[in-house]
């Protein structure tokens, strides 16, 4: 990214004016234009069943909550957050539910059986994207030894004509490959609904049947 470095200050500032510009609404974590559920459908339409429990990494408001208990019955929602309002707003929505305030991801060591990262690695924190990438996969890494399962994160891509200051765009392909080598052979890539973004799922469970040379069922 050029110019002045975007600190994590800055960014948490920004969320904050959101919140008090738009209320409890997408557009204040930063999705203005209405897509955030095909996001979501995305980010979890291989959850299947109940009972299962998951980490929304960078919750923000709490909405994936609210889809997760439109479309399953029972399951055990954890969030985390690093603005400190949008954890006092899902706190003060949905009393009793497990939703922290953290400072990196290093803060979070309990393990669940998905981890869902929608959005949150969407701006440049500190100097160059290349730099920024580099924290964003030690995060990944760190996360997927959390799973049980699978973990699903979206990113923007780079294959646009129009970028805002700080937003980071990620090469699809490479991405893919770091998630194929360093996490798991065992992966989907969605780019379904959304032409601009893109979500990878990586499952924990890479075992392969012999001889029918098929993926141990989910």
């Amino acid at each position: 990214t050029a110019g002045k470095p975007h600190t994590e200050a800055a960014m948490i500032e920004g969320y904050r004016r959101a919140l008090a510009t738009h209320g409890v609404s997408p557009a204040a974590v930063l999705w203005p234009k209405g897509r955030q559920e095909l996001r979501f459908d995305a980010l979890t339409r291989h959850i299947t069943g109940d009972g299962f429990s998951v980490l929304d990494y960078g919750c923000g408001l709490g909405h994936l909550k609210e889809y997760l208990d439109r479309r399953f019955g029972s399951h055990d929602y954890r969030g985390a957050d690093i603005v400190p309002e949008f954890v006092d707003s899902v706190r003060q929505r949905h009393p009793g539910t497990d939703v922290r305030l953290i400072g990196s991801h290093a803060d979070l060591t309990e393990p669940v059986d998905h981890v869902v990262i929608s959005g949150t690695f969407n701006i440049v924190v500190g100097g160059s994207a290349e730099d920024y990438l580099g924290v964003v996969l030690s995060a990944l890494a760190h996360l997927f030894r959390l799973c049980r399962v699978s973990l699903a994160v979206n990113f923007m891509t780079d294959r646009v004509d129009y970028r805002q200051e700080h937003s980071h765009h990620v090469n699809v392909e490479q991405m893919y490959r770091h998630v194929r080598d360093h996490l798991s052979p065992r992966l989907t890539l969605d780019q379904r609904d959304l032409p601009y973004e893109f979500t990878i799922v990586a499952y924990r469970n890479s075992s392969v049947v012999r001889p029918d040379n098929i993926y141990e069922p989910l």
